[in-house]
């Protein structure tokens, strides 16, 4: 579904990635880990057309992206979730998840995402008249995760998803991740925390300094020398 290809990306004179390759496939879930400034963040805004590749080639189901803007991105059905939980404060719930849908101009197809939205996080509908800057931490990245998935994305983003959350509600977070992966949705998740992530990914790929220098299968990953010795502390 995503091939991303010797891709190079920095700012300014200033080079984060070298030659990153990897592949999301349908319906998986594939976790990159790595510490911080390793380049993850850069990574995903490349992806989405918010910096430009430098060189490499991005490819989502079979077509090149990488020299589309970022609501063209959005319309061929790739979706991101910044790291921050980046919500519009003094604005309502559902206002908030109305503007996940600005790419869809079927009044009736907006509706049926929000109510499916609506059935995967009840607590939206509950608050949806009150004001985002209201709600818990919590309730917030399941906010931005509904908003994303109001244009029916094929492939769902996600940076840092857990920074900040507590335990309890990063094990909700990440089994709402499996739940809208079983729908048919491929994830690429972007995390610190290792072994949650790794955990739930179908693949993982360890980047550190802007380059890939592990992969495998998820679980398996974990039994990693290195990456017990370095995110472990085994």
């Amino acid at each position: 579904m995503l091939e991303v290809e010797t891709v190079s990306s920095g700012y300014g004179l200033i080079q984060i990635l070298w030659d990153v390759s990897f592949k999301v496939g349908e319906k998986e879930i594939v976790s990159i880990i790595g510490p911080n400034g390793a380049g993850k963040t850069t990574l995903v805004r490349t992806i989405m057309g918010l910096l430009p590749a430098r060189n490499g080639t991005i490819r989502f189901k079979g077509e090149n992206i990488e020299n589309l803007p970022p609501y063209e991105i959005v319309k061929k059905g790739v979706t991101l979730i910044p790291e921050g939980r980046e919500i519009f404060p003094r604005m309502t719930v559902e206002e908030n998840m109305l503007l996940g849908a600005y790419t869809i101009n079927d009044k009736k197809a907006v509706t049926e995402s929000k109510e499916r939205i609506y059935q995967i996080f009840p607590v939206l509908r509950k608050k949806g008249k009150v004001l985002a800057q209201t709600l818990s931490g919590g309730e917030q990245q399941m906010l931005v995760i509904g908003r994303s998935l109001m244009s029916n994305p094929e492939l769902l983003i996600l940076d840092e998803p857990s920074l900040g959350l507590a335990p309890i509600i990063i094990a909700k977070v990440l089994d709402t991740l499996r739940k809208i992966n079983e729908e048919g949705v491929a994830v690429l998740l972007v995390e610190q925390n290792i072994r949650d992530s790794l955990n739930i990914a179908d693949r993982g790929y360890v980047l550190e300094e802007g380059k890939i220098i592990i992969e495998g299968k998820g679980r398996e990953l974990l039994t990693n020398d290195h990456i017990k010795k370095v995110y472990l502390g085994i």
